[in-house]
C-alpha cells in the first residue's frame, strides 16, 4: 500500500468539498463524506506540524553549526 500524498489528500478534500456543496448528493453520503473530510482534516493538520518542526529544527541546527539562517 502507497503512503497518499499531502497534495493528494488536498485534492480528495476539495472533492469531498464539492460534493458537500450539491444539493443532489444523497443525505447518507453527506454523513459519510463528512467522517472522511474530517478525518483528511486531522492528517493534513498533522502533516503541517510535523513538517514545521522539520523545517525549525533545520534552522535551529544551522544556527547551531554558526550558519546564518536565511529568511
Amino acid at each position: 500500500m502507497t503512503d497518499t500524498t499531502y497534495e493528494e489528500k488536498v485534492a480528495r478534500l476539495e472533492e469531498i468539498l464539492r460534493r458537500l456543496d450539491d444539493s443532489q448528493t444523497p443525505i447518507d453520503e453527506l454523513a459519510r463524506d463528512v467522517r472522511a473530510g474530517a478525518a483528511l482534516i486531522r492528517e493534513l493538520d498533522a502533516r503541517l506540524r510535523a513538517v514545521e518542526s522539520e523545517v525549525r529544527d533545520a534552522f535551529a541546527e544551522l544556527e547551531a553549526n554558526g550558519e546564518p539562517a536565511k529568511s
